[in-house]
């Protein structure tokens, strides 16, 4: 069975944002498994692979979700070396797990790797595959620690922001994060409890209300305990 997976995602499509569940329990978008649900991101698998199509990475734009600008996407057989990534070389090739790709030489030393502008809120498709590399090896999230002199990676997966659509419908203690779907223009909008408050922040969910100093593993589960970190949901692959 499937883990517990919070609104407004949901297994039916009557749900908000439908995902896959495959009959071994494995949440997934498309063909990747889904690792982490939470009040602001998606963060799905991208496993190194060779000879996996550049154009895959299409199965990661969907009416309520997209990836965002902090991902660093690596791809193998580029025409010309994409010079556009935020990560330094030396950090990407002891990140990245060598495999051979059927030639004589490692793919570690060959990648490619390509970063949108930071100013805007998702990853441009277009851009991606624009570049004249064939293959999708993998992806990296890609984040500024401190006074922006660091950089922390997460390897092996791609973050997806996502949102639901139509005017914010947030509860009156939440607050409401517009988007702007990056797949069709349209409106969306996301909510959060403020500070002292716990609940989805949806109104048509569980609202907010206001915290209490315990904590309970299902509210823990799900980010709700006041002052502890939103985790989220961990989703096992």
């Amino acid at each position: 069975m499937p883990p517990d997976i919070p609104y407004p995602f949901g297994f039916s499509a009557g749900c908000e944002i439908p995902l896959n569940c495959t009959p071994n329990g494995t949440v997934s978008i498309g063909e990747f498994s889904v690792r982490k649900v939470n009040q602001q991101e998606l963060l799905v698998s991208v496993p190194s692979k060779c000879g996996r199509a550049v154009e895959a990475l299409r199965g990661l734009y969907g009416d309520n979700y997209a990836p965002t600008s902090d991902n660093a996407i690596l791809m193998e057989n580029c025409t010309e070396k994409v010079r556009t990534c935020s990560v330094p070389e030396t950090l990407i090739q002891p990140n990245l797990e060598v495999i051979d790709c059927g030639g004589e030489r490692n793919v570690s030393g060959n990648v490619s790797c390509y970063s949108d502008d930071r100013r805007s809120m998702f990853l441009d498709y277009d851009n991606v595959t624009k570049t004249g590399c064939r293959f999708l090896l993998s992806g990296m999230v890609v984040k500024i620690v401190g006074d922006n002199s660091a950089v922390s990676l997460n390897v092996q997966v791609v973050r997806l922001g996502w949102w639901v659509k139509g005017k914010c419908e947030c509860s009156d203690d939440a607050v409401c994060t517009e988007v702007v779907s990056p797949v069709d223009g349209g409106g969306g909008y996301r909510c959060e409890c403020k500070e002292g408050f716990v609940g989805d922040g949806y109104k048509a969910s569980s609202g907010c209300r206001k915290g209490s100093s315990g904590c309970s593993p299902s509210k823990f589960l799900f980010g709700h305990c006041e002052g502890s970190e939103r985790a989220g949901v961990l989703v096992g692959e």
